[in-house]
């Protein structure tokens, strides 16, 4: 392999926030120290699957609304 091509993908990996891409890196090239979702039984890993489903078609509750709510919920009392 081309050292300059090495170059190239180590300033990606650099430059990127992504979050979910550097996990798959760290996963690839064998740093990770585990992987939790093998280990996670069948009814988790459906239930996890649904839900991000959900949130995919739109059908989640922003963050910030949640925080909201449980703000008014337990602190404003």
């Amino acid at each position: 392999m081309d050292i300059s091509l090495k170059y190239r993908i180590v300033e990606k990996i650099i430059q990127s926030n992504d979050e979910i891409l550097l996990n798959e890196i760290k996963s690839l090239v064998g740093l990770s120290e585990g992987d939790f979702w093998a280990e996670l039984p069948a009814e988790v890993k459906q239930a996890v699957n649904k839900a991000k489903a959900e949130l995919d078609r739109g059908e989640g509750i922003p963050h910030a609304q949640v925080m909201e709510e449980m703000k008014n919920r337990y602190l404003n009392r």
